[in-house]
Parts: structure tokens; C-alpha cells; sequence
């Protein structure tokens, strides 16, 4: 299997975001999921993505782009099954004890965000059972968030003070 590239992936991205402008969803939908499996490449490698703080950033990018597309051709359980698929990958990534604490507090935050990206989901989408669904994950979130000491919440790199910098060999100065 080939490593990742990030300019494959930025490649595969602007392809898809060209298609996009052009209103042709279906090749748009293609590139873009050629774009998540180039992002799969990069957070299955643990090695890579341990250190590279926008891991999670950039794999939640690639869901988007593939959620806007399929609701750009209705197709609804595309949607779900992306946002799905970002806010599960996400959270067993920012699971891995290999990753520099930058790179856990970064995922983390981007988990924040595909949480949304569900709840909103739910909502505009009138999903058999939406509010069950979004107190559950709501639930499950608070607890997974609890479990990592809430970093999703921090204001600055380590979580833990107001001045602290982060330095390029992962070491925070505080």
C-alpha cells in the first residue's frame, strides 16, 4: 500500500472542489472520495500522523466535502454515512496513545465539530428518532470528552495554562 501524500491529496481535493464549481456533483463526489482515501492513508499510519497536527483536520475535510456533494444529489444516507464515518474514525485516531499531545488536543477540537455536523444532521433531516439519536451522542460525547480531561475545551496547546508555546521537537514550554 502506498504512504500518503499530501499533495495527492490536495490534488484530488482541488480536482474535486473544480467539479464542485462546475455543478458536476457526481465526478465532484468521486475525486473527493479519492481525497478520504488518501486521508485514511495518512491517520491508519500512525507513524506519519502522530506528529502531524492537522491529521484529524484534514480527514474531517474530506468527510465534508463528501457530505456537501451527496446532499448535493440528495442522497441522505450518504450524508449520514460520511458524517458517520468522520465522527468514528476521529475518535478512534485521538484514541492512539502514540499521537503528541498537540496532535490528541487538535482531534479532539475536530471532533467538536463533526458532533455538529450530526446533531445538524439530525435536525434538518427529520431523522426517525432525531432526538434520541442527538441525546445519545450527546451522551457518548461528554463521556469520551471526559475521558481525555476535557482538552477538547482548551484554549491553548497543552490545556493546562494561558502562556504556554508549543515547539517543534513536541515539547510545551510553559
Amino acid at each position: 500500500m502506498a504512504s500518503f501524500s499530501l499533495d495527492l491529496w490536495q490534488t484530488l481535493t482541488a480536482q474535486g472542489q473544480h467539479y464542485f464549481a462546475q455543478k458536476d456533483l457526481r465526478q465532484a463526489h468521486i475525486f473527493y472520495a479519492l481525497a478520504l482515501d488518501e486521508a485514511q492513508k495518512l491517520i491508519d499510519d500512525t507513524q506519519l500522523s502522530k506528529d502531524y497536527e492537522h491529521s484529524a483536520q484534514l480527514y474531517m475535510t474530506a468527510c465534508h466535502h463528501l457530505v456537501t456533494s451527496a446532499k448535493g444529489q440528495g442522497m441522505g444516507q450518504e450524508q449520514e454515512k460520511y458524517l458517520q464515518l468522520a465522527h468514528t474514525q476521529l475518535q478512534i485516531f485521538a484514541n492512539r496513545p502514540e499521537l503528541t499531545e498537540l496532535t490528541r488536543v487538535n482531534s479532539l477540537k475536530v471532533l467538536d465539530v463533526t458532533l455538529v455536523g450530526l446533531l445538524d444532521y439530525y435536525q434538518t433531516n427529520q431523522v426517525q428518532h432525531s432526538q434520541l439519536l442527538a441525546d445519545a451522542l450527546i451522551d457518548e460525547h461528554v463521556a469520551y470528552m471526559a475521558n481525555h480531561d476535557d482538552k477538547n475545551l482548551s484554549e491553548t496547546p497543552c490545556g493546562q495554562c494561558t502562556d504556554c508555546v508549543y515547539q517543534q521537537d513536541d515539547a510545551t514550554i510553559h
